[in-house]
């Protein structure tokens, strides 16, 4: 049977050839999904500079590893996405450190209606923070469900836990959200 038996991606003969080594296929793989995975962790740590070296390492680690991947039922993301989880949990251990989302240049050119923007700026910045204060298995759980569109049995792929365990953490998160932001909403 082929790593791909039970793959819910697309990516069927792509991620068969990488496994047998295919530099090409991996080549393919890596277009695919560099930024979802980027997304994910620029998400998570705040900063484009972090974010860039983790997303390399994300791909560095599963090109050294793609060769031992066995499909069983999870799809290729959720391989992918349990890479980045545990290359982000090492470097939360190493820093210890939140860095703010950087506004650039770039984003604030858009500013069509500017109170629009300052009201979902804060909006955005309010959200990350609560998330952030979340508990790390809540926080994957929010991030990969909402952020990144994972269904459940991708993300218990992703924590190793089964799909009610996943929806009760998802529940709790959006719980402790809900408290974390009511004291933001202004009537």
């Amino acid at each position: 049977m082929g790593a791909t038996a039970a793959c819910g991606d697309d990516d069927g003969p792509t991620i068969d050839a990488a496994v047998a080594g295919d530099v090409n296929a991996f080549a393919l793989l890596y277009d695919r999904y560099l930024d979802r995975v980027y997304r994910h962790v620029y998400y998570r740590v705040g900063n484009q500079a972090d974010a860039e070296d983790l997303t390399q390492q994300v791909f560095l680690q599963a090109w050294r590893s793609i060769g031992r991947f066995r499909q069983v039922g999870a799809p290729f993301t959720a391989w992918l996405f349990t890479i980045t989880h545990n290359l982000l949990v090492s470097a939360y251990r190493r820093a210890r450190d939140v860095h703010p989302l950087d506004l650039d240049s770039a984003s604030l050119a858009r500013w069509a209606n500017p109170e629009a923007e300052v009201f979902a700026q804060f909006d955005r910045t309010a959200t990350r923070a609560a998330i952030l204060r979340l508990n790390p298995e809540q926080q994957q759980v929010i991030i990969l469900r909402f952020v990144e569109n994972f269904d459940y049995s991708a993300i218990a792929a992703v924590l190793g836990k089964s799909e009610g365990n996943v929806r009760v953490i998802q529940h709790r998160a959006l719980k402790e959200l809900r408290r974390l932001l009511t004291p933001q909403v202004r009537v």
